[in-house]
């Protein structure tokens, strides 16, 4: 008798859950390497950002893509992201520009090699792989940003070269024309000399912010392997203010930012090695506090809002078949 009621009691939570779940309006995708894939593209999705379904029986969702996975939407309203292609029988690894309708097709564009070129700044790609690029998007100006990290030529050792990396920058209207690449910050002393990667760029409350990790080491600097953020007046290209705080302790990496059902700033960011932690806060000034969730598994990745729409195109691809 007391089984028999458990398991009733317990299915109609079930469906209580689940009928709470299916009457909330869009959620969250968490588009995300897995760690023993690197560079592929994973799916999971979520209605509140804390509690996720895996998709496609945690299988690739886009065996052709490569790279660090970072989503944006776009003035044409399209979802767009960038990859990578190298390897070998490859002589000059290329980005490719990836644009989707629904989140579930993907069309891929091939770029030119040399848009991403550093030379001139005396900085390399590493074995011709572009650091982390990353996307943002600026309604005012209609311009895309492509950012990612690039180490100085001539550097010796692991230390060395990850604490000689900068971030760069190039723009585009319509992926077709771009900019030459350049530094993207100028900070001041004392970070004037700051190591930084894995930047990507959020528009909050009408203003810009780089969510960024300070890529040198904690032995050397206290905020070193940190995730800190840097503010601009100016915006999405800034000049950028020195960045606050850290947000997350050391050994920290590969941000991601986005608000809360009741609006409010979080930062999900990737502890080694490879699992994601989260952090909310007021507002982007902080202060920051660790929020418990119970993340996929995941290494480099991007959380972003998603509609209803788009949340049930990816389910009927993507989710349980029963």
């Amino acid at each position: 008798m007391t089984n028999a009621f458990s398991l009733k009691t317990g299915f109609l939570l079930l469906c209580v859950s689940v009928t709470a779940f299916a009457q909330q309006k869009g959620g969250y995708l968490f588009a995300r390497m897995h760690p023993q894939n690197y560079g592929r593209l994973y799916y999971s999705i979520s209605r509140n950002g804390t509690d996720w379904i895996t998709l496609n029986e945690g299988k690739n969702v886009l065996p052709d893509y490569l790279g660090h996975p970072d989503l944006i939407k776009g003035g044409d309203g399209k979802w767009h992201m960038i990859g990578v292609v190298f390897g070998q029988g490859i002589k000059q690894p290329y980005p490719v520009h990836w644009q989707s309708d629904n989140l579930v097709a993907w069309t891929p564009t091939n770029l030119p090699h040399q848009i991403m070129a550093v030379d001139h700044l005396d900085h390399r790609n590493d074995g011709g792989w572009f650091g982390a690029p990353k996307l943002a998007y600026d309604p005012e100006t209609k311009q895309y940003a492509i950012t990612w990290h690039a180490a100085k030529k001539n550097t010796v050792g692991n230390q060395q070269n990850w604490e000689s990396m900068r971030t760069m920058v190039i723009l585009t209207t319509d992926f077709v024309n771009f900019t030459k690449a350049k530094y993207l910050f100028n900070f001041t002393e004392p970070e004037q000399s700051m190591a930084t990667i894995d930047t990507i760029l959020k528009k909050i409350d009408g203003t810009w912010y780089a969510i960024i990790k300070d890529e040198r080491w904690p032995k050397t600097v206290p905020t070193g392997k940190t995730i800190r953020v840097a503010k601009s007046k100016a915006g999405m290209l800034g000049p950028y203010e020195n960045p606050g705080a850290p947000v997350t302790p050391a050994w920290r990496e590969a941000p991601t930012c986005v608000l809360s059902p009741d609006n409010k700033p979080r930062i999900y960011a990737e502890q080694y090695p490879h699992k994601y932690e989260l952090y909310q806060a007021d507002t982007m000034n902080g202060p920051w506090e660790k929020v418990d969730f119970t993340p996929p598994e995941a290494r480099h990745g991007c959380i972003v809002q998603i509609n209803e729409g788009e949340f049930n195109a990816l389910m009927k691809a993507y989710g349980p078949k029963n």
